[in-house]
Order: C-alpha cells, then sequence, then structure tokens
C-alpha cells in the first residue's frame, strides 16, 4: 500500500459526517470501486450501490472524488445502433430501493485526474443527495471482481 493511500485510508477513518435528517438517514453506499486504467489516463469510471432505505424517493444531482477535478454522471445508452455516454443531471432512486452504477449502465466519470489511481488504492467518492454530501471509500481495482476472488469459482 502506497504512503498515498494509508493516508487517503487514515484520512477517511477520521472524517466524520454530522448526522442530519433526510438523505444522510436514508441512503447507504455499497461495494465502491474505482476501475485502474493506464497511468496516462486522465479519466476512469467508479461505480457502486446507492440504497434508499427510507420511505421517499431520494436524488443524486453530484459527486466528487477526491483524486478528481470533476465528476459527472453518466448513462450507457445505445443511439442509433452506437453505446454512447450521456449525462445526467440527477438520478432519482425510489424509496426502499437500490440503483446500481455499474459498467455498461450508470456510472461515476472520474475527470481531470491527479493521476491515475494505483490498484488498491482507496479513493474518497461523495455524491450529493438531496443537497447534503454523503460519502464513502473506492477500492481501486481492474473489474468488478473483488481483490482476491475468482469469478470462476463456484460454491
Amino acid at each position: 500500500m502506497s504512503q498515498k493511500s494509508i493516508r487517503v485510508a487514515l484520512l477517511l477513518a477520521v472524517i466524520t459526517l454530522p448526522a442530519a435528517p433526510g438523505a444522510l438517514a436514508q441512503a447507504l453506499l455499497e461495494d465502491a470501486w474505482v476501475r485502474a486504467l493506464p497511468p496516462t489516463q486522465t479519466r476512469t469510471a467508479a461505480y457502486l450501490v446507492v440504497r434508499n432505505t427510507g420511505a421517499e424517493t431520494i436524488a443524486v444531482t453530484a459527486a466528487s472524488a477526491s483524486v478528481a477535478g470533476r465528476v459527472e454522471l453518466h448513462e450507457t445508452v445505445e443511439v442509433d445502433g452506437m453505446m454512447r455516454m450521456q449525462q445526467q443531471s440527477v438520478v432519482r432512486i425510489p424509496a426502499g430501493a437500490s440503483l446500481a452504477f455499474a459498467p455498461g449502465g450508470l456510472h461515476l466519470m472520474l475527470l481531470d485526474l491527479d493521476a491515475m489511481p494505483a490498484v488498491g488504492d482507496a479513493v474518497e467518492l461523495c455524491l450529493t443527495i438531496d443537497g447534503a454530501p454523503i460519502c464513502t471509500s473506492a477500492e481501486t481495482r481492474r473489474d468488478a471482481a473483488p481483490q482476491g476472488h475468482d469469478p470462476h469459482q463456484h460454491h
């Protein structure tokens, strides 16, 4: 683990958000990860699951990442037989539902990277949900399978 990764992990361990009603009480961020790409790239994608445990629809309106100058909400859609990314200004999650930001669908585009995070690095991802930021730590990896997990191994 690099010194920067250790510093980020320690920072995330001591940062606490004040308890607030609304989005922070009903939104859970799970399974967050950032795709590792070659170090020459200036953009990458991040993925996670947002669970709305509340009784009302929540709205994701913005995002940020510790390694990116800006983050956009994107969805991959088919247009005239071609797959294209379309920026989304808001993503709504109904009460009691989960929404996956996953490869090939909704995702976070991390743009204007300071440097491409290395495999194993922790990246702080924050979503603005109903006007309040909620953050999580995302592991950098090459693909969706967690480190040490063989996707071909069945139990």
